[in-house]
C-alpha cells in the first residue's frame, strides 16, 4: 500500500517550497536554515477528506553551493474522514555538495483498509474491512555517478498488526499469508535516472527507476520474497507549456509475500478511478498517458487514460484481463516559478470512479 500522504511527493513538494521560500529571503549566502509550518489537506477515495499539519526544518551547510538542494527534516500528523491516523517523521539530506543523498522515513499509522481478495477478477461483493496498525522505517542512500544517474541502496523494516477482521471473511480464517500481521524486512539496490526540468510539473526529460529488494529471515522478516519495481517516465513538450506525459510501471514479486505487500492496482498515482488495492496479486503492469495544458491565469487542464492488470504469474497477463482508466482534471499553480500546483482529478474505471485532490502531478 502506498501511504496516502504520498510521503515522497509531499516531502519533495515541501522541499521545493522551502527552496522557494529560502531564495526569496536570502540568495546571497550559502548557509541558510529555517522552519516552515505545513498545512495539509487532500482527498482520495481511500481516505475521504484528510487534513493535518506539519513542520519542515531545512538547512544548507556553510560550505554548500547556494543552488544545491537544502536538506530537510519534516514531521507530519494527519487524520482522515475514514478515521485513519498517520504520524510521520521524514528526512532528505544532501552531503558533499549533493554527491550523496540520504532519505529516511519513520512512520506510525492506524489505518482502516479494504480487502477484496487476490487476483485480477475479484468481486466487489468480496469486500472485507479491517484495521492495520503499522510501524515502519524506510531508507534510501544514493550516490550521484554522473548528472542524472544515481545508484544506491534501499531498505524497509515494518511491523504490522491486523484487527477488526470481518467474521467469516477470508482474512479471519488466517488462510491468507499476512492475515496474522508480522514483520517484513528487506534491502536491495536502487537506481534512478532523472533529467526532468522540474520534479513537480515537468515539461521535458526522463525519469527512470529500478529497484530490487529482497526480504528474508536473515533481515528479521517473517516473509521471504523479492520485489522488483520498474518505473519509466517520459515528458514530451508539444507546444508552449503543453506536455504529453507517458509512464510505464511494473511490479514483479517472487517468493512468499504477505497479502498487504502484493502489487496493488488503483490509487491516486496510476489507474485513477479504482480504489487502491481493489485488485492485487504478485505482478502488476500499467501504462498511462496524460495531456497537460494551461487554460488561463494560473489554471491548467489535464486529460489522462491508462490500462493496467494484475496477475499471479507473468505468463497470465492477457488482453482480456486489461482494465481501463481515464479521466480529466484541473490544476491551480500557486507558484508559477517553481511550478508548485494543486490538482483535482476525476478518474473512472470499470464500474468505479474516484475524486483526487492533493499536491503535485500524479506522475
Amino acid at each position: 500500500m502506498k501511504i496516502p500522504l504520498l510521503s515522497a511527493t509531499l516531502a519533495l513538494f515541501c522541499l521545493n517550497a522551502a527552496r522557494s521560500f529560502q531564495d526569496s529571503v536570502d540568495t546571497t549566502r550559502a548557509e541558510s536554515q529555517g522552519i516552515l509550518p505545513i498545512p495539509i489537506a487532500y482527498y482520495t477515495p481511500e481516505t475521504g477528506l484528510a487534513g493535518g499539519a506539519g513542520l519542515l526544518y531545512f538547512f544548507r551547510p556553510e560550505e554548500s553551493n547556494a543552488r544545491i538542494h537544502p536538506s530537510t527534516t519534516a514531521l507530519f500528523l494527519i487524520y482522515t474522514e475514514r478515521k485513519q491516523f498517520i504520524a510521520q517523521l521524514s528526512g532528505e539530506w544532501y552531503l558533499q555538495e549533493g554527491l550523496w543523498r540520504i532519505d529516511g522515513d519513520f512512520l506510525f499509522m492506524r489505518y482502516p483498509q479494504k480487502f477484496f481478495g487476490i487476483g485480477n477478477n475479484t468481486s466487489e461483493s468480496a469486500e472485507e474491512n479491517y484495521i492495520s496498525r503499522v510501524s515502519r522505517t524506510e531508507f534510501k542512500v544514493l550516490r550521484s555517478l554522473f548528472p542524472g544517474l544515481n545508484l544506491g541502496l534501499t531498505g524497509l523494516l515494518e511491523s504490522r498488526k491486523l484487527s477488526d477482521l470481518l467474521t467469516g471473511g477470508l482474512l479471519s480464517t488466517k488462510s491468507i499469508a499476512g492475515s496474522t500481521g508480522g514483520v517484513t524486512a528487506g534491502m536491495g539496490p536502487l537506481m534512478t535516472y532523472d533529467t526532468r526540468d522540474n520534479v513537480f510539473a515537468p515539461e521535458q526529460g526522463h525519469y527512470h527507476l529500478l529497484s530490487v529488494v529482497g526480504f528474508s529471515r536473515g533481515f528479521g522478516s517473517d516473509y521471504a520474497y523479492t520485489k522488483t519495481v520498474v518505473n519509466v517516465r517520459r515528458y514530451l513538450p508539444l507546444g508552449e507549456h503543453q506536455v504529453l506525459a507517458l509512464q510505464f510501471f511494473g511490479t514483479f514479486i517472487s517468493g512468499s509475500p504477505p497479502f498487504h505487500k502484493l502489487a496493488e492496482l488503483g490509487g491516486q498515482e496510476s489507474m485513477r478511478g479504482y480504489f487502491e488495492g481493489r485488485f492485487r496479486d504478485r505482478h502488476y503492469l500499467t501504462t498511462q498517458a496524460e495531456y497537460r495544458t494551461p487554460l488561463f491565469w494560473r489554471i491548467g487542464f489535464v486529460a489522462f487514460a491508462g490500462v493496467g492488470e494484475v496477475a499471479h504469474e507473468v505468463g497470465q497477463f492477457s488482453v482480456k484481463g486489461i482494465k481501463p482508466s481515464y479521466g480529466l482534471g484541473f490544476r491551480y499553480f500557486f507558484n508559477l516559478q517553481e511550478k508548485l500546483n494543486l490538482r483535482v482529478d476525476f478518474g473512472f474505471g470499470n464500474n468505479s470512479s474516484g475524486l483526487y485532490i492533493g499536491p503535485a502531478e500524479a506522475f
